[in-house]
């Protein structure tokens, strides 16, 4: 009788508490749940590490390679102009064409991010240059606090969080490469004495390559024309996946550790307003107005996002200090795994993913 007793509370116990086989076995104290939100947020960590992770990388690279005396700089500079007249672009315009507007269109959203994304270039624009005053130094600044990482960590990082629901992650892409490369070559043509012709200067930033491949990927897209799958796949596909590997090696062949006290000042305020400041604020801002889950996540990473990668292209090939650029993307690459990290982590606390 009091074997048929304990056994059955043996059976109890391991119907309750799966793993339980009694005194022989390990101690049958209920399973602790996982939290998913955790789960979800620990994982954007790896991913967004694993999406910054490669771009340290090919930058060490081109570092190791120059000191080896295998990337000198005229080979540096020529791959830059490569990248910015011809991997950039097809790496904009593929970005775009395969981005499904019709299928998440949410206009509040894409509202808000349009004109937040201009309202804060004009801001940032008129804080750095009341505190900068080198035309080599002011579009850099700009340009790294405005422009985002956005096409490399959104889509990956709001899939980790929702699967396929991506929201308007995927459709931002159509607004926010076009708005921050047209600010970029603005503030670039300004600080180099551009011509005060507004006709001329609208001229110079529709041929500028970032903006007219974002202008013909959006007209492609709207248009519905499909392109055949075998150019798509070949002609356009592989030459923009070498944008960012060569863009970083250059950078790296560029960049001395040893001058990074001298920029110290200037990457704290750029790395700050591009990490801290900016997403704060539209984060909040977004929040305010209802926005959440995927396509908050998707404002977060176009404010808090790392400065874009094609931010040292950009600068090298416009007259800017390639310094500098290099060393803000390197900068916010690497600290901008922790604070998406703590930014995901304080909207899935309060519910708001």
């Amino acid at each position: 009788m009091i074997y048929r007793i304990n056994r059955l509370n043996i059976q109890r116990r391991s119907a309750l508490h799966p793993g339980c086989t009694g005194s022989s076995g390990p101690p049958c104290h209920p399973q602790s749940a996982s939290d998913p939100q955790k789960d979800k947020t620990m994982n954007s960590m790896k991913l967004a590490f694993n999406a910054v992770f490669p771009l340290l990388a090919f930058m060490m690279t081109g570092y190791f390679l120059r000191k080896k005396s295998l990337l000198d700089k005229p080979t540096a500079a020529g791959m830059n102009k490569l990248v910015f007249r011809v991997f950039l672009p097809l790496n904009i315009f593929q970005s775009i064409y395969n981005a499904d507007i019709r299928g998440a269109f949410d206009l509040k959203v894409s509202l808000f991010v349009a004109l937040t994304c201009i309202a804060s270039f004009i801001t940032i624009s008129a804080i750095i240059k009341r505190k900068e005053t080198d035309p080599a130094i002011v579009p850099v600044m700009i340009q790294g606090i405005h422009k985002a990482n956005y096409n490399l960590l959104a889509l990956p990082i709001v899939s980790s969080f929702f699967g396929n629901d991506l929201g308007m992650a995927a459709v931002l892409v159509m607004i926010v490469t076009p708005i921050v490369n047209t600010c970029s070559t603005i503030t670039f043509e300004q600080a180099r004495g551009g011509s005060s012709d507004p006709i001329k200067m609208i001229k110079k930033v529709l041929l500028n390559p970032l903006v007219l491949s974002s202008l013909i990927g959006l007209a492609v897209n709207m248009s519905e024309l499909r392109i055949p799958a075998m150019l798509m796949n070949s002609v356009v596909s592989k030459p923009a996946a070498m944008a960012t590997p060569l863009a970083m090696l250059a950078l790296g062949s560029d960049f001395d550790f040893a001058r990074m006290k001298v920029w110290a000042k200037r990457l704290v305020m750029i790395c700050t307003g591009k990490l801290l400041i900016l997403p704060l604020i539209l984060v909040t801002a977004a929040v305010l107005i209802g926005i959440r889950g995927a396509d908050l996540i998707a404002v977060l990473i176009y404010s808090g996002g790392p400065t874009a990668v094609n931010s040292y292209s950009t600068a090298v090939s416009m007259g800017g200090n390639g310094e500098l650029a290099g060393a803000a993307v390197a900068i916010s690459s690497f600290l901008s795994v922790f604070t998406l990290f703590v930014f995901l982590t304080v909207l899935g606390s309060m519910g708001m993913l």
